[in-house]
């Protein structure tokens, strides 16, 4: 650390460095710090500097110098706002940074001495050491004892051997190379040539160096071995004077950030290649690389700038125009004005004319020349009314709207104007309006009327005409030719509506025939519903009394199938294929067919088997729930049991209207097999036991070969009847009904039964890929269980109202 010594006595200020201590304090004729009222060759005090520390030494034993208000006697070590006095002289020291304040006044005088800076370590402020041997020889020593003085010199040797031993070599290096450099810490590091010997601990490095900010740097010395630093001092920005040409005020942008500029103009820019852009208000923006020198040192540019504005002539046919630029108004025409470069809007305005917009590019420095400018006159506007209102209104065959209206016109020509509404005689004006004139027009349309000859069917029914009751309906009427709602309506009868429009000149004859309620109902049932999983089931009115079961002389014949008298009277839609794998996986996806007599059951489009009359029941449930209907079944103690009284939601076929639709629909009389003729099926009618499996199976059809081992594809056969699939064959199916015998009801009539109410089995109809006997093919044959079959699946059903 080097230090700048600046002494402030009665000889004026004068600057000392470390090279010119020991300083001597006294009188003019000695001192290098003159006192005031000390004669000429007194000398009262030597100042000196050991390891870095300053510190003060009487001339004498005798001397009458006092240290901050104590009696010096011997060295002292110097700290900032430390103060000497001898006699009525006042001598303050003061520490900043690296300059030492030392002031001499007399102690009347008012100068109030700065805090210290840079506090003394404790131990050097409590103890000064004595000053060292090497001190220079100007400096009187003190005599003291033998042994005080030997044993100070052996403790010196001794610190001296143990800073040896544990400093550490440290090394500091900074860019630029030339600058002065200072380690600073406690203990004070001790320099040898470019190196210093510092003890372990936090050491500040500072280094000053013209041009570049000052560097102060904390560091951390270990112990043991070399360590070195290296740091880099960032220059100082340079002082650059911009100059621009006209002298007009101006921004300064560095990379796009504006820079501050001082009253001369003068930024400071950092050293190195920068890209320096000037702005005014009317002038082209102005950028240029420039190198800056930096390092605090004063640079000049000079910026040229070119005019951002073109010169503009404006002339308009008529003369006189208002004309603003971007929205600023700049004078009418004739108009000659200056206009910045860039793309800018022109609009012109003239009383009783359009307004005229324009964009244009201006070019700074070329001249821009508007005089083809015509104005055109203003349009004029019609309110337009009608009695009744609502009419449409078009001028020269252009739709404009509906009365009232208010229509923008060309003005100064004839336009033709039509007014229209149904029901009346269309009415055409022609118009013709000047420069911004505003007119209102109100024409009346007169009504049109035709004929209508209505009959209608009862003859009694009430009419309404637009909602408005018209008496009974077989009638003449006279009405307005537009739209009208006519509504027949009768007690028991459903109400028709219909929309005519009556043409004029021409009688029209209307024939309305009403419908009962149940014929409408009928009429609005659709014949096909698809379910939420695509199956498609076809609508069935039955008609009339059947008979279920079998004569005693039918051949094949079971007990079980006892004739009974059956009608049913409701409409109900029953699925036109059984419920295939894929579809019964929508709903559980896990489910497997399995295999049977070395078939695969599990196809996509093989129906679906294995499953339990539970299985199928909720299998309907989950399909109402897909289409918004209400459940069929609910499960009461873990089992199913169908809702009472029945809901119009998805559920399996009662034992009836399968019967009804396998055996009596679309036949003349009931049918004994699922073909036409006898035992055994000429052609292939179905899938039944055949040749493919009689290596398996006793009873096959006798010379038949459907050709599937086991269930085939559904809808593989022809229907019978038409729209129904597999009602004989492929797979039995479950009925809704639980299984039961009716001896004695071949003459009783039973209208639309459901089953008993329980029981331990449920009904089972159609037969198999496994069945091909006589009795079995049968569609009279009844079957029934209470478990999953491989050969057994369903097909779905609901009401139809």
């Amino acid at each position: 650390m080097s230090r700048l010594y600046l002494v402030s006595d009665a000889q004026g200020e004068r600057r000392f460095s470390e090279v010119d201590l020991p300083l001597c304090v006294g009188g003019a004729q000695h001192g290098d710090v003159v006192l005031p009222d000390a004669s000429a060759d007194a000398v009262a005090a030597y100042i000196a500097v050991a390891d870095g520390h300053a510190y003060i030494q009487p001339a004498d034993d005798a001397s009458q110098l006092f240290h901050n208000h104590e009696r010096l006697t011997e060295s002292r070590w110097l700290k900032s706002g430390d103060r000497l006095q001898l006699g009525d002289a006042l001598l303050d020291w003061r520490v900043q940074g690296d300059q030492v304040f030392v002031t001499v006044r007399h102690r009347t005088d008012s100068v109030q001495p700065s805090p210290p800076q840079d506090p003394v370590p404790p131990q050097a402020a409590a103890s000064p050491p004595t000053p060292p041997l090497t001190q220079p020889s100007a400096l009187p020593h003190r005599h003291h004892g033998l042994r005080r003085t030997a044993l100070a010199a052996f403790l010196l040797l001794v610190l001296a051997a143990a800073f040896v031993l544990i400093a550490t070599p440290v090394g500091v290096r900074v860019t630029p190379e030339a600058a002065q450099i200072a380690l600073h810490g406690f203990p004070p590091p001790l320099r040898l040539g470019g190196r210093w010997l510092a003890l372990p601990g936090s050491y500040n490095v500072t280094a000053a160096y013209a041009g570049y900010h000052p560097l102060q740097q904390r560091i951390d010395v270990p112990l043991g071995g070399f360590s070195e630093f290296s740091f880099q001092m960032q220059a100082l920005p340079g002082r650059v004077a911009i100059a621009v040409d006209p002298d007009v005020p101006f921004k300064l942008f560095l990379d796009d950030v504006q820079q501050e500029t001082d009253s001369a103009g003068v930024a400071l820019i950092e050293r190195g290649r920068q890209r320096l852009r000037v702005e005014t208000a009317r002038y082209l923006p102005e950028t240029r690389a420039v190198d800056i020198i930096g390092l605090d040192q004063p640079q000049g540019l000079a910026f040229s700038l070119k005019p951002g504005w073109a010169e503009l002539r404006i002339a308009s046919e008529p003369a006189g125009a208002e004309v603003s630029i971007d929205g600023e108004p700049v004078g009418v025409t004739p108009l000659q004005t200056e206009v910045m470069q860039g793309l800018r809007s022109f609009v012109f305005s003239l009383p009783a004319h359009k307004t005229l917009t324009l964009q244009r590019e201006v070019i700074a420095g070329t001249a821009l020349q508007l005089d083809d400018i015509r104005l055109q006159p203003a349009d004029g506007r019609v309110q337009v009314k009608s009695q009744p209102s609502g009419a449409s209104v078009s001028v020269d065959g252009e739709f404009h709207g509906t009365t009232p209206v208010a229509v923008t016109l060309a003005s100064g020509e004839t336009h033709r104007l039509r007014l229209s509404k149904a029901g009346y005689q269309g009415v055409a004006e022609d118009i013709v309006l000047s420069p911004g004139q505003e007119r209102e027009l109100s024409l009346a349309l007169a009504p049109q009327y035709g004929v209508l000859f209505v009959a209608a069917r009862p003859a009694d029914a009430e009419l309404l005409i637009d909602g408005k009751p018209s008496g009974t309906a077989t009638r003449r009427l006279r009405l307005p030719t537009r739209p009208h709602v006519l509504e027949f309506r009768k007690a028991g009868y459903a109400t028709r509506r219909m929309t005519v429009t009556p043409r004029a000149g021409v009688s029209q004859n209307l024939e309305v025939t009403l419908v009962t309620e149940a014929q409408a109902k009928v009429a609005a049932t659709p014949s096909t519903v698809t379910t939420g999983a695509g199956q498609l089931l076809r609508l069935v009115r039955p008609q009339g009394r059947f008979e279920m079961g079998a004569s005693r002389r039918e051949a094949g014949r079971r007990a079980n199938e006892s004739q009974r008298l059956v009608q049913l009277t409701r409409a109900f839609y029953l699925g036109e294929k059984e419920v295939t794998n894929a579809e019964f996986r929508r709903f559980r996806a896990a489910h497997d067919s399995g295999v049977a007599e070395g078939a695969s059951l599990n196809g996509d489009e093989q129906p679906v088997v294995n499953v339990s009359w539970e299985d199928a029941a909720r299998y309907c449930n989950w399909l109402s729930a897909q289409d918004g209907l209400p459940a069929a079944y609910r499960e009461q103690g873990g089992q199913m049991q169908p809702v009472q009284p029945a809901t119009r939601g998805y559920r399996l076929p009662s034992e009836a209207e399968w019967v009804y639709v396998a055996r009596v629909l679309g036949q003349d009389a009931p049918a004994r097999y699922p073909w036409e003729g006898d035992y055994p099926p000429r052609q292939k009618a179905g899938n039944f036991a055949d040749a493919r499996i009689a290596d398996t199976l006793a009873d096959v059809v006798p010379g038949y070969d459907d050709g599937y081992r086991a269930s085939a594809p559904v809808g593989s056969f022809a229907p019978r009847p038409a729209g129904f699939y597999d009602l004989g064959g492929n797979v039995a199916e479950w009925n809704n009904d639980y299984y039961a015998l009716y001896p004695g009801e071949a003459q009783r009539l039973v209208t639309d039964p459901s089953g008993p109410a329980s029981g331990e089995h449920h009904v089972v109809r159609d037969s198999s890929w496994r069945h091909g006997s006589i009795t079995e093919l049968r569609l009279s044959y009844r079957d029934y269980s209470r478990a999953a079959r491989n050969d057994l699946g369903f097909r779905v059903a609901r009401f139809a109202e």
